[in-house]
Order: C-alpha cells, then structure tokens, then sequence
C-alpha cells in the first residue's frame, strides 16, 4: 500500500490512475483506498458522496488538464505546427503511445449522475473545441473544423480502446498522424 497521502491533490491524482486502469464500475472502494494509502473511512472525509464525487473529482482533474495542456497550447501564440507538435506530444505522453486508455472514455459508459455527465461533456467539450482551433487554423470552415474536430476526438478515443482490445497502437499512431496532416492543410492554403 502506498504511503498516505496529504493533500487532496494528491489523491485525486491516485483515483485519477484506478479509474482510468479498472474504469467506474470496475473501481472498488478497496481499490481506491489501496491506490491512496487511505482507509475507507478517510476517504469519505475527503469524498462524503462516496465514488460518484471521486469521480467527479477525476474529471475535473482531466478537464484542467484538458485545459492547460491541449485546449491552451491551441490558444497558444506559435506555428501551427509547432503547437500541433506539442499536444502530440502531450498525448503520446498521457497514453503511452497508445497503451493506455484515456479516463473520460472510462468513465463515459458509467452512471455517473448528472454532475458527472456535465463534467464529461465539459471536458470533451474543451478538447473538441481545441482540436477545432487547429483544424480551422489550418484552413477549413468553422463548421467543418468542428466536424473534424468530433471526428478526431472519437477516432482516438476508438483508437485507445482497439488498442487495449488487440495491442496493437496502429489506429492511435494513424489519430496522431491525421492531427499532424492539418498543418500540411495550412501550408497548401487548401481547405
């Protein structure tokens, strides 16, 4: 068992690892307290709501994240390029290249209650409206940069999950290539 942590942060950061590894429904509260070195009871502390406000938590967790690694660099000043280059890095990072699911996908086919299907669509709503910044930088119509931007966010998502289903990162390495493909877009002028 880990040693206990201290700060809410850091447990957040611990129930952030299970329910991207084990998911909602598969997270038992015995998990949760080993992965933060807390008793049940502690953790009930922190969580009153039990594992729905965990999971909360989570997701807000990954919708800042979201916010400062994916949708910000988008926002950033730079190349296209360039900004496009450093979230790819940012989610080769986060996914392993591919072996590692993505907790929003995790936690999208549980029952969360409303707070947390509101969080979802927070969190996948900022990162489709980062992804859209770029595709309409590259030169397509806010309309179609948004198309994309779905499109792409569900293709890896689908990608995360063919991945752990067969071991193979081929569909992820292709998402990462289709984000990178928009700055080609940008530098024919086409759209």
């Amino acid at each position: 068992m880990p040693a206990a942590l201290t700060t809410r942060e850091e447990i957040v950061d611990r129930l952030f690892t299970v329910f991207r590894d084990l998911g909602f429904d598969g997270a038992s509260m015995a998990d949760l307290s080993r992965a933060t070195g807390l008793g049940k009871s502690s953790l009930y502390h922190y969580f009153p709501d039990g594992k729905i406000q965990m999971a909360e938590a989570v997701l807000d967790r990954a919708t800042a994240v979201i916010d400062t690694e994916i949708l910000g660099m988008a926002r950033a000043p730079g190349s296209l390029k360039t900004r496009i280059q450093k979230i790819i890095a940012v989610l080769n990072h986060r996914y392993a290249g591919g072996r590692t699911l993505c907790v929003l996908g995790q936690l999208a086919s549980s029952q969360l209650g409303p707070d947390g299907r509101q969080g979802l669509r927070m969190a996948f709503g900022h990162w489709i409206e980062a992804i859209a910044i770029l595709a309409h930088e590259s030169g397509m119509p806010p309309a179609r940069a948004k198309n994309f931007a779905e499109d792409w966010v569900a293709g890896l998502q689908g990608a995360l999950i063919l991945q752990a289903a067969t071991a193979d990162a081929g569909a992820f390495v292709r998402s990462m290539d289709a984000l990178m493909a928009l700055t080609k877009k940008s530098a024919r002028g086409s759209v």
